[in-house]
């Protein structure tokens, strides 16, 4: 292999409004040897012209344009194929990474031989304001625990070269990310978290994420037709996931005394690394 370490891959559409912030994050990793593939999806605003502006100020960043609108699924799976044997590092239009989560990721993989990577992350309305606590994850998850709750958000994952080469996102789902992530574990891979809060995610109305009843449902076909659970298996599945829903969406930021909202330590404030905020297609998180 040769060339940059770490593909990060970002699809966007109409993202003009937060890819600048989202790019920014990247540019500002410490770990530095990566190649940023931004593939835009038929973007009718100024997304485009924001990315080529980048492009001018950083020669690891790529703009790629889709002939036709694909799909979040199709879009990230281009960029997949371009990965040549490097680490694929998934990343949204709307979010943002800690200075530093691509660098404690790779080390995290070096000591655990794990393949698939994620990490904590906080939760931020369209404003870049804190809408609710910290999503603070498990160091390690498996099948078994995955099917109740999904604790990998997606701008969080890293996975390994092998990944990147063999596996795809499916394409009839609406949360094709957890449909991989199960496939994966299913397969034998193992996970691991750095459950330090290494990336910001943008919690927008109207979008994919923000629509439960539709997650819901899509949650119950993924039990039934794609992992063919029986019903039995599928109801105590979908248990897990409705009350592990309502905790996570059910926190509220804390105010502090200037009436901002306060987690503890953030690693995102500007005392240990300041990270920008971010608009684009949305995840199961």
């Amino acid at each position: 292999m040769t060339g940059p370490a770490v593909c990060v891959i970002m699809p966007a559409y109409n993202a003009g409004r937060f890819i600048e912030e989202a790019i920014r994050s990247v540019m500002g990793q410490t770990f530095e040897n990566w190649e940023l593939l931004v593939i835009d999806d038929g973007s009718k605003d100024d997304t485009v012209e924001v990315v080529q502006r980048l492009c001018r100020e950083d020669d690891r960043i790529t703009l790629l344009r889709n002939p036709q609108n694909m799909g979040v699924a199709r879009t990230r799976n281009r960029g997949l194929e371009l990965c040549n044997g490097r680490y694929a590092a998934l990343l949204d239009s709307d979010d943002v990474w800690h200075p530093e989560k691509l660098e404690r990721q790779l080390r995290r993989a070096e000591e655990t031989g794990a393949q698939l990577l994620y990490s904590s992350y906080a939760i931020m309305d369209e404003n870049g304001q804190s809408a609710r606590g910290d999503y603070l994850i498990p160091a390690e998850t498996d099948f078994s625990a995955l099917l109740k709750e999904n604790v990998i958000g997606c701008s969080t994952v890293m996975l390994s070269p092998e990944i990147a080469e063999k596996y795809r996102f499916e394409t009839g789902y609406h949360h094709e990310d957890y449909v991989l992530w199960l496939q994966l574990l299913r397969d034998g891979y193992i996970a691991a978290g750095c459950t330090e809060v290494l990336t910001r995610w943008r919690y927008i109305a109207n979008s994919r994420s923000f629509d439960k009843r539709k997650s819901a449902k899509s949650r119950w076909r993924i039990y039934r037709e794609y992992l063919k659970l029986s019903r039995w298996q599928s109801a105590w599945a979908f248990c897990g996931y409705a009350m592990a829903s309502l905790k996570k969406y059910g926190r509220k930021a804390k105010p502090t005394k200037e009436g901002a909202c306060s987690y503890g330590e953030d690693p995102c404030s500007p005392s240990t690394g300041d990270v920008p905020a971010s608009g684009g297609v949305g995840q199961s998180l």
